[in-house]
C-alpha cells in the first residue's frame, strides 16, 4: 500500500517524467550520432570498394586479371575483404566462392580454414576482361560500432537512470511522508481533534509554508471553537440554576392553587416547560464536558457486551409494553474495548430511546454487539421511519430536529450526545438505512 501511494505521489511522478525526458533526449542524441557515424562508415567502405575495383582496370586479359585477383586473395583474410573473379569461360580465382544469380550475389567459404565474417558484406561487382570481378568488404566495423553504442547505453544511460530513480524515490519518499503528515493532521482536525498540529520542518520550502498555514488555521479554529464551547457552557451553567428555581417556585405555586382551576393548569404547563429547559441545559453541559475530553483520562477496558446487556434489561420491558419485538444479539465471549462504560451505556440508552420515541409501536428494535479485530461494534436498528440520507449529518448537530419529529417529545440532543461519546472514544459513528428504519453503528478501535 505504501509503495503504491509513493508511486502515485506527485514528486515521484515529476521525477519519473523528468528522468524519462532526459532518457529520451539522450537516446535520441546517441541514436542520431550512431546513424551519422554508421552512414559515414558505410560511405567509407563503399569508397574503399570503388578504389579496389579501380586497381584491377589495368588488366586486359582474363588470365592476367585472374592471376592478379588470386595474388591479392592469397594475401587477404576473407573475413575482412573478399576478392573473386569468375570468367565467362568458367575460370575462377579468389579467397571465397561466389554464386551469381539475377537478383543477388552469394558468398561462401572457399576453405574451412578461412571462415567468412559473421557480420555480412558490402560488395561491388563489375564486368572486366571477359568475366565478373567481385570485391566485398566485411560489415564487422559497422557491427562493432553498433555494439559500442549499445554498450554506451547499457553501461552509461541505464545506471544513470537507475541512480536517478533511486535518488528521486528517496526525495519523493521524504516529501510523501511530509504530505502524509499534513493529510493525517487534516483528517484529525476534520474528525474533531482541533489540537492536532503539523511538525514543521526546519528547511524553508512550500510544504513548510503549507504546514505553518495549516497550524495557524487550526489554532484559530480551535480558539473560536473553545470560545463558543465556553460561552455555551457558561450560558447553560448560569441559566440552569435560575430555571431550577423557577421550576421549584411553579411547583410551590401549584400547591396553593385549586386543582381544577385554570391557573393551576397554566402553572403545571409552565412547570413542565421549565423542567424541559433544565433538561436541555443539563444535556448541553454534559455534551460540553464530554467534548472537553477530561473523561478520557479515566478510560479503562470494559466488556461492551456486558454494557449492552445491562442497558437492554432496562428498556426491554418498555419495548414489550409497546408491543415491540426487542432483539439482543451479543456474543458469549467478552468484547473488550477501552473507554468509559457509563458514557457508552448512556449513548446506547439515547439510541434506544430515540428508536422507541420515533418508531411506531409493534416494530422490531435490535441491539447487536460483535467483535471487530481488536475492537468491537455496537449496532442499534429499528423499523421506524428512518432518517433521509441528506439529513443524517444534520441530526448530529445540537438541537437539530427533523420536521416530522417536531411534534414528538425531545430536544434534539440525543444523537449529539452519541456523536460526542463516539468522538471521545475515537469510534466511527455511521447512520444508514435499515430498510425500513434507521441503523446506527458505533465501531470502537482496539
Amino acid at each position: 500500500m505504501r509503495l503504491s501511494r509513493l508511486l502515485r505521489s506527485t514528486p515521484i511522478r515529476q521525477a519519473g517524467l523528468l528522468i524519462a525526458v532526459v532518457a529520451v533526449v539522450t537516446l535520441a542524441t546517441l541514436g542520431g550520432a550512431f546513424l551519422k557515424m554508421r552512414s559515414d562508415l558505410q560511405a567509407g567502405l563503399r569508397a574503399d570498394l570503388t578504389r579496389e575495383l579501380a586497381g584491377f582496370d589495368v588488366s586486359a586479359t582474363p588470365g592476367a586479371l585472374a592471376t592478379l585477383v588470386d595474388a591479392r586473395a592469397r594475401a587477404t583474410d576473407p573475413a575482412r575483404t573478399i576478392f573473386a573473379f569468375v570468367g565467362d569461360d568458367g575460370r575462377f580465382a579468389g579467397n571465397a566462392r561466389v554464386r551469381i544469380t539475377d537478383t543477388e550475389v552469394t558468398l561462401s567459404e572457399a576453405s574451412p580454414r578461412q571462415p567468412l565474417s559473421q557480420a555480412g558484406y558490402m560488395h561491388e561487382m563489375r564486368r572486366l576482361s571477359g568475366g565478373v570481378l567481385i570485391v566485398a568488404q566485411s560489415l564487422q566495423p559497422v557491427r562493432q560500432l553498433a555494439e559500442t553504442f549499445l554498450g554506451l547505453v547499457v553501461f552509461s544511460l541505464v545506471p544513470t537512470v537507475l541512480i536517478s530513480l533511486g535518488l528521486a524515490a528517496l526525495v519523493a519518499g521524504r516529501a510523501a511522508r511530509r504530505v502524509e503528515a499534513l493529510e493525517a493532521t487534516l483528517n484529525r482536525i476534520a474528525g474533531g481533534d482541533l489540537a492536532a498540529r503539523v511538525e514543521v520542518a526546519r528547511e524553508e520550502d512550500d510544504l513548510t509554508r503549507i504546514g505553518r498555514g495549516l497550524n495557524r488555521m487550526a489554532e484559530k479554529q480551535q480558539a473560536a471553537t473553545e470560545a463558543l464551547r465556553q460561552v455555551s457552557s457558561d450560558i447553560a451553567h448560569d441559566l440552569r440554576t435560575p430555571l431550577q428555581r423557577i421550576a421549584v417556585l411553579l411547583e410551590d405555586l401549584q400547591t396553593h392553587l385549586p386543582d381544577d382551576s385554570r391557573a393551576a393548569e397554566l402553572a403545571s404547563r409552565a412547570s413542565d416547560e421549565a423542567a424541559r429547559a433544565v433538561s436541555v441545559f443539563r444535556s448541553l453541559l454534559q455534551i460540553a464536558q464530554i467534548e472537553g475530553g477530561s473523561q478520557a483520562q479515566h478510560f479503562k477496558p470494559f466488556d461492551l457486551s456486558q454494557t449492552a446487556r445491562a442497558i437492554a434489561e432496562l428498556y426491554q420491558p418498555m419495548a414489550e409494553d409497546r408491543g415491540d419485538r426487542f432483539v439482543l444479539e451479543v456474543p458469549e465471549r467478552p468484547v473488550t474495548v477501552t473507554g468509559d462504560a457509563n458514557l457508552v451505556g448512556q449513548a446506547l440508552s439515547n439510541l434506544i430511546e430515540n428508536a422507541l420515541r420515533h418508531a411506531p409501536a409493534g416494530g422490531t428494535l435490535t441491539v447487536v454487539v460483535r467483535a471487530r479485530g481488536a475492537g468491537g461494534v455496537l449496532v442499534v436498528s429499528d423499523t421506524g421511519p428512518g432518517i433521509p440520507g441528506a439529513e443524517r449529518d444534520k441530526v448530529l448537530r445540537r438541537l437539530y430536529r427533523l420536521e416530522q419529529s417536531r411534534t414528538t417529545p425531545g430536544h434534539g440532543l440525543g444523537l449529539s450526545l452519541v456523536a460526542a461519546v463516539a468522538a471521545l472514544h475515537d469510534a466511527d459513528l455511521t447512520l444508514s438505512d435499515n430498510a425500513p428504519g434507521l441503523r446506527v453503528s458505533l465501531r470502537f478501535p482496539g
